[in-house]
């Protein structure tokens, strides 16, 4: 049974919000603490470029170019995952299948499950180029809020004038921040009577006019409110398509090649593997492959079953190992639940860690103007 259902924006806890000490009782946080969460700005944050994964190392897969990651610190996060909660329970058109409960990627793939033309564009570098002044026009034109609190929301959300790449609600919050602009594309959609999804910033349209003519209108409607498109991929009638990682035709469903592939890289590493970390490791990859390929095709949990095996047999080394040396471990203490006491901890952290380091630097550069 779901724990709610969608409601119109008009229903939403945030909608009409005047004050921010409001904003502060609905985030379950005093208003003194918010504030001064909110004055750190960028220091909420920590940031690394995303290099390759430890399992694409071991199987020889080349490494991509590095992106940015902006992922808020615990405090920042509590009151992001308060602020995604509230967002995902805004009511969204039906094309939108990302950050929506009871749709997900396979979803947004099948609606185009058909034997007509397609095509799909992506937006470069989406996240950073949602800005705080799009972010803030959401919480001001359709939420209603007071500016004041309209702005005070969207730097709560944005790093640097932009959404942040790490943060739980930048799914959700890109979309409503550029609805207009999707709302747009589904228009031109309906105008050639196409199919219309969208996954976060993937748009696929389908249909018996899907051309270079309509995708040409769509990428230059981006170019006008700031997006660049690319990835842009046409397919000819009955032809395979790969939406959202999807392999999709007139017949059905597969996984894609690309995929199989990349699964095959997987198995012949680890079947030459001995490092039983490294086994482990490249074992529990292999068998989220398997779980999300029984979604697309059948077969895949035959051959999960040597894998499972390999892994059972180094987890059971390595306990017959820790009961020989040592008694049975204790269960872990329970992670804490982000609640006022623990609000309370953190913050107070925070302002020891402000008065120590910012304010003397602070005064310093103030002293020598």
């Amino acid at each position: 049974m779901e724990r709610y259902k969608p409601h119109a924006i008009d229903q939403s806890s945030l909608y009409r919000l005047t004050s921010k000490r409001r904003l502060a009782t609905l985030l379950k946080m005093p208003l003194n603490d918010l504030l001064f969460l909110a004055s750190l700005k960028d220091t909420n944050y920590q940031s690394w470029p995303l290099t390759q994964k430890r399992r694409d190392v071991l199987a020889g897969i080349p490494a991509k170019d590095a992106r940015y990651i902006q992922q808020p610190m615990p405090l920042l996060r509590a009151v992001h995952d308060q602020l995604a909660l509230i967002f995902s329970r805004i009511e969204k058109p039906p094309f939108v299948y990302s950050a929506t409960k009871g749709r997900s990627y396979l979803d947004n793939a099948l609606q185009h499950k058909n034997e007509h033309a397609a095509f799909k564009v992506d937006i470069k570098s989406f996240y950073p180029s949602v800005k705080l002044k799009w972010v803030k026009r959401f919480f001001e034109r359709d939420l209603k809020c007071e500016s004041d609190v309209a702005h005070f929301l969207a730097k709560l959300c944005c790093v640097g004038g932009m959404l942040p790449t790490g943060s739980p609600i930048s799914p959700v919050l890109s979309y409503f921040a550029c609805a207009p602009v999707f709302l747009r594309m589904a228009e031109i959609a309906k105008q050639n009577e196409l199919v219309f999804t969208l996954y976060v910033d993937d748009m696929v349209f389908s249909g018996a006019k899907a051309s270079r003519v309509v995708s040409t209108a769509v990428l230059r409607e981006l170019a006008a409110n700031g997006f660049k498109g690319h990835k842009v991929a046409h397919f000819r009638p009955g032809q395979i398509r790969v939406i959202t990682g999807v392999a999709v035709g007139p017949a059905g469903i597969s996984i894609p090649y690309k995929r199989q592939k990349r699964i095959r890289i997987f198995e012949e590493a680890f079947a030459r593997t001995k490092l039983p970390d490294d086994v482990a490791l490249l074992g529990r990859t292999l068998l989220g492959q398997y779980r999300e390929g029984e979604r697309l095709q059948r077969g895949s949990r035959e051959r999960a079953k040597p894998i499972q095996e390999r892994l059972d047999a180094i987890h059971a080394a390595r306990f017959a190992d820790l009961t020989a040396v040592v008694p049975a471990k204790r269960k872990p203490t329970p992670r804490p639940k982000p609640n006022r006491d623990w609000t309370q901890k953190k913050i107070a952290q925070l302002r020891e860690k402000h008065a120590l380091v910012v304010q003397p630097v602070l005064a310093a550069v103030t002293s020598e103007s």
